[in-house]
Formats: structure tokens, sequence, C-alpha cells
């Protein structure tokens, strides 16, 4: 697939994104957030390798599944969750500022 159209898809889950964030708290918002991170996942999937990140490690924060309208992070090795954090956060930025600490400390381990 070109880079161009993966990069439409980006925008257009971007868009989506910000539209079920402006629905009422709920299930319905819950589920078009899932949703939507599962889109987001696979267009990262369909990426060559050679555009994704050169460390086995992404930091991904998505919506918590148990509290609406907050936030979580999930560290992936090689695509596939590894640790996630136990707390929720109120913004998606809280959640992947906290989720960066824990990867920065996981890849100075990796690197002993």
């Amino acid at each position: 697939m070109r880079a161009a159209r993966l990069k439409e898809l980006e925008e257009m889950a971007a868009k989506l994104l910000e539209t079920a964030r402006q629905l009422p708290s709920g299930q319905d918002r819950h589920n078009a957030l899932q949703e939507i991170e599962r889109f987001r996942a696979r267009i990262t999937a369909l990426q060559p390798l050679d555009l994704r990140s050169p460390q086995p490690y992404d930091l991904v924060a998505r919506p918590c599944t148990i509290h609406a309208g907050r936030f979580r992070w999930d560290i992936r090795e090689n695509g596939r969750p590894i640790r996630s954090s136990m707390e929720s956060f109120a913004t998606e930025r809280e959640a992947h500022a906290d989720g960066r600490h824990e990867l920065e400390k996981l890849i100075q381990v990796s690197r002993l």
C-alpha cells in the first residue's frame, strides 16, 4: 500500500477519534473508541517495516475499558503487549507521558 494512502487512513482515524470523543459518555462511546483503536492498529500493521519504529517497542495510549473518558497505556514488543498501565489517566497525554517513563526504564534495562 502506498505511503500517501496510509497517510489518508491515519488522517481518517484521527477525525474518527475526534468525533468519537464528542459522544456522550457511555457504552456507545466506549465501543466507538475501541473500534477506532483497532482501526489504528491495522493501519500500523500495513506500514512497511522501514516506516515503523527501529526499536522493537512501541507505546500506545488507548481509551480505558473500565472508566469511560479515561485512558491507559500499553507497551508492545514487536506488536505484542508486554506491559499495561495499572491506573487510568484523565487525558491521553497524561497516559502517554506515564507510559513514556515506563518505556524509557524498559529500554534502559534491555540495554544492560
